[in-house]
C-alpha cells in the first residue's frame, strides 16, 4: 500500500512540472489604459520641447531625479531643452496599482541630434489625486548600454 502511495504521489510531482510555461500567470499587472495614455502625453510633450506640458504631469510636490517641485522641474527641463532637443519612445515593462498609488517601470531610447543615441530604464510613481486623475510624484531613470 505503501509503496502505490508512493507511486502517486511521484506522478502527481512528475505531471505537475509538465505544465507548459505558458500557463504560468504573468510576473507583472496589466498596464492601465490610463497609464499608456499618461505615457503617450508625457512623450508628446517632451518630444515637443513643451517643458510646461510635461511639467503638468508632475505633483505640486514631485521629484524628478534631484529636482524636486513642479516649478523647478519645469525650469529644469526648459533649459535641458534649449540646450538640446531629444526625440525619445518607450514602454512599460511592468506595473503595480496599490491603491491611490502606482509604480510603473520601463525604458526608452533617445536621439539628440544627428547621432547621439541614448538609452535609458525609468521607475514612475503616481498617486491618484481625483478619482481617475493620477500624477507623477516620482520619476527616476538611469542611462543603459
Amino acid at each position: 500500500m505503501l509503496r502505490w502511495v508512493a507511486i502517486i504521489l511521484l506522478g502527481t510531482v512528475l505531471g505537475s512540472s509538465l505544465i507548459p510555461v505558458s500557463a504560468a500567470p504573468p510576473l507583472a499587472s496589466p498596464v492601465p489604459e490610463w497609464a499608456t495614455k499618461f505615457l503617450g502625453a508625457w512623450y508628446y510633450s517632451f518630444n515637443r520641447g513643451d517643458a510646461s506640458g510635461v511639467a503638468a504631469l508632475f505633483s505640486e510636490n514631485a521629484r524628478l531625479g534631484e529636482t524636486v517641485g513642479r516649478a523647478e522641474i519645469q525650469k529644469t527641463l526648459a533649459a535641458e531643452f534649449e540646450k538640446t532637443q531629444r526625440r525619445c519612445e518607450g514602454d512599460f515593462d511592468g506595473f503595480k496599482v496599490l491603491g491611490d498609488l502606482a509604480v510603473g517601470w520601463g525604458h526608452e531610447s533617445c536621439v539628440a541630434g544627428k547621432a547621439a543615441r541614448t538609452k535609458e530604464h525609468w521607475l514612475l510613481v503616481f498617486e491618484m489625486v481625483a478619482p481617475g486623475q493620477w500624477l507623477l510624484t516620482r520619476e527616476t531613470y538611469k542611462a543603459t548600454d
